[in-house]
């Protein structure tokens, strides 16, 4: 396997030598490296991401009751707590690449089921769990692994490439509006299983396992390898807790069996509580529901303008927004980006609530200009960060250690809040009205309040800086550099 592996890595032309290239041009390539692996690492969040957007195209091509439309825009939902659940131990038990290839499976399978015809109700809802699944399994390894072993050496720049997750499910769903407006949602179904076995063969080939994870398994010979194939120039091997698992191969089995024990220290339950309420937040206010029902939204409210089109600029928006999120990121931190993002998107959602309240209707063109703009302003503030911000942290407030077990049961909460929130939908139309928009904008004024008083700034610190806040910087007798941790203190030592 360690021949192999070695064999397709060095035949990738990401892997070149560029030692004796001046400086400035060693820069530029290094970057372009970077984005690189950060494109190919992120390649298996694009079929999943389709699937935001499925449901908007398709249900107007399906004779579907309301009930059948709730059901069938929220199935995916019903599954993406199993494939998070699963993707902790795949992470850390099977590594980080294998992790992400395994993401296309039932990815691929479950649009192969939505592609077939004739219609059959049942193998649609069955091809929406597998795919709901798949973004499940895809929202965390692609994060871990962006921030040990692509954004190591630039954790200036740790936040620009980890929200790159975040702008490939985003970028699978204005995929997924782009090609509904040129073909039935069926042909977009057998588009969306192809890119799964093209993401499956590159992530094959073109990237090395974790380096971290392989020396935590006591695989030293191919975590050097791969941290030399990767560049990733801070001595992350020579870590307390690396030599403490060199120097004695069971400890790795100690380590995993102290899982359990590891979920009850402060720096591992403080920001799993964290984390879970922001996602809370995230899903409540209605973040994902725009998306999941916007041919129909628009159509609701009185747009009389191609509700496909509109949904294709939306779906733009929400997309450009996040591409300027990655810049913004060089600059400034989740925190501060999160304070702008729940303002706009608060406005967004009390304007339009309003507006439908007490305007009659009477004039066609100020319905249109007036809602398509608070849509579009609430896509460009979600996009900034309301949506993608709390995932991207999960790669960072976790230690290495159960980085995949605690995002895992993280993400998993998150889905069960989103299932909640999608299904519901139709149901809070029908008996509030306008109100719900109105729910909405309140509930993301409280989620700016979260952030600001309990959501930890980030940018710019290592894991055991983070960790250390959550600990409050305890110390106890034997280790030596401040941190605390139960039954070890080479733990802690583990740094991005």
């Amino acid at each position: 396997m360690e021949s192999n592996e070695k064999t397709n890595l060095i035949t990738s032309h990401v892997y070149t030598n560029y030692s004796s290239k001046p400086h400035h041009l060693h820069y530029t390539s290094t970057i372009s490296r970077v984005l690189w692996l950060a494109l190919v690492v992120t390649m298996p969040c694009l079929a999943p991401g389709m699937s935001f957007g499925y449901s908007a195209i398709v249900l107007d091509q399906l004779p579907f009751s309301v009930d059948q439309q709730s059901w069938f825009a929220s199935l995916p939902s019903t599954m993406m707590p199993i494939g998070c659940l699963l993707s902790g131990p795949l992470i850390d038990k099977l590594g980080r690449k294998t992790a992400l290839m395994v993401t296309n499976l039932p990815s691929c399978l479950g649009w192969l089921m939505l592609s077939m015809r004739p219609v059959n109700l049942y193998v649609l809802y069955a091809g929406q769990l597998l795919v709901g699944m798949s973004v499940g399994l895809s929202t965390t390894p692609a994060t871990v692994y962006a921030a040990e072993c692509i954004t190591v050496n630039y954790t200036g720049l740790r936040g620009c490439f980890t929200i790159m997750t975040s702008i490939m499910l985003n970028f699978g769903m204005f995929l997924t509006y782009l090609l509904g407006t040129l073909m039935p949602a069926y042909v977009v179904a057998y588009v969306a299983a192809f890119v799964s076995f093209a993401a499956f063969i590159f992530i094959g080939l073109l990237i090395p396992e974790s380096p971290p994870w392989l020396f935590g398994q006591g695989r030293r010979g191919d975590a050097e390898f791969s941290q030399r194939v990767l560049r990733i120039a801070q001595p992350i091997l020579q870590t307390r807790r690396a030599m403490s698992l060199d120097g004695d191969a069971a400890a790795a089995v100690r380590i995993r069996s102290r899982i359990v024990d590891r979920l009850a220290e402060p720096d591992v339950y403080k920001p799993m509580a964290i984390m879970t309420t922001f996602l809370f937040f995230q899903q409540a206010c209605g973040s994902f529901v725009l998306t999941a029902y916007m041919i129909q939204l628009l159509g609701g409210l009185g747009v009389t303008v191609n509700n496909y089109v509109v949904t294709l600029l939306a779906g733009f928006t929400n997309l450009a927004a996040m591409v300027v999120l990655s810049v913004l990121l060089t600059r400034s931190g989740f925190k501060q980006l999160s304070y702008v993002s729940c303002a706009g998107y608060a406005a967004s959602m009390v304007l339009l609530a309003v507006f439908l309240q007490y305007y009659d209707g009477g004039n066609t063109l100020v319905t249109n200009v007036v809602v398509i703009s608070c849509v579009l302003l609430n896509m460009a503030m979600n996009g900034l960060g309301l949506r993608p911000i709390p995932y991207a942290m999960l790669g960072e407030v976790f230690p290495t250690d159960v980085a995949g077990v605690a995002g895992s049961i993280v993400a998993c909460m998150s889905s069960v809040f989103n299932f909640v929130a999608i299904k519901t939908y139709p149901y809070l139309r029908i008996s509030l009205g306008p109100g719900v928009f109105a729910v909405y904008g309140a509930l993301a004024l409280l989620t700016l309040v979260f952030v600001a008083v309990i959501v930890p700034d980030t940018r710019g610190k290592t894991i055991k800086q983070i960790s250390d806040e959550f600990l409050r910087k305890k110390s106890v007798s034997g280790c030596g550099d401040g941190s605390y941790r139960k039954g070890s203190c080479s733990i802690a030592d583990e740094v991005i």
